[in-house]
């Protein structure tokens, strides 16, 4: 039987430097069917795969959510927006909406993110990220589980993303890499993260 992904270990990340835009220690919550899911639409994995069972051959849900505007208060003093704050994600790849998660940006570097797949097989993420005005780089490692919940390998999950100059989206490339259990790469993917805010206003 095909195994989309594998999982193993934790991957740890110290951040460079000290300020605290810059997170400490990271773990991933599991985003294997998301995985799935890309792989179905990039055509590299067939829709018999183990672990794309579970979607039913959807490429996850899309969930209608409402747009927000900004409040003042979550702007930065240098005049743009900060990315701190509560974001809607949708993953795309070749122009094709595959996942979406809702992110919890931080003031410490940190970030927390869920995702809109079954709590089974992991759908709780965190990552350290830090910013250069509205250019925000994002560093993801964690672990990948198959669909009976056994530890297979790990990805890692690099964005870098540009603030809108309103601070009410952001957007920018992904590069998604795949391990298994001794570290071989199994497979890799490349999309675009667009992103909406929320407030609470």
């Amino acid at each position: 039987m095909a195994e989309c992904h594998r999982l193993a270990r934790l991957a740890w990340k110290a951040p460079v430097g000290g300020a605290s835009s810059k997170g400490a220690l990271v773990m991933y919550g599991s985003i294997i069917l998301s995985a799935a899911a890309i792989a179905l639409v990039a055509g590299s994995v067939s829709a018999q795969a183990s672990c794309g069972a579970p979607l039913g051959g959807k490429a996850g849900v899309l969930n209608k959510m409402p747009h927000l505007k900004l409040s003042p208060s979550q702007a930065a003093p240098q005049g743009y927006a900060s990315i701190v704050g509560m974001w809607k994600n949708n993953w795309l790849i070749g122009g094709n909406v595959v996942v979406t998660s809702i992110a919890t940006w931080h003031s410490d570097g940190t970030e927390f993110d869920t995702v809109d797949l079954s709590p089974m097989v992991g759908n709780i993420c965190q990552g350290v990220w830090e910013s250069k005005g509205r250019k925000v780089t994002e560093h993801h490692f964690g672990w990948t589980f198959d669909t009976s919940g056994n530890p297979t390998g790990y990805f890692t999950l690099e964005q870098n993303v540009k603030l809108s100059s309103d601070g009410m989206s952001y957007s920018g490339p992904f590069d998604q890499k795949y391990y298994d259990n001794d570290g071989n790469l199994l497979t890799e993917y490349n999309g675009e993260m667009q992103a909406e805010r929320f407030t609470g206003n």
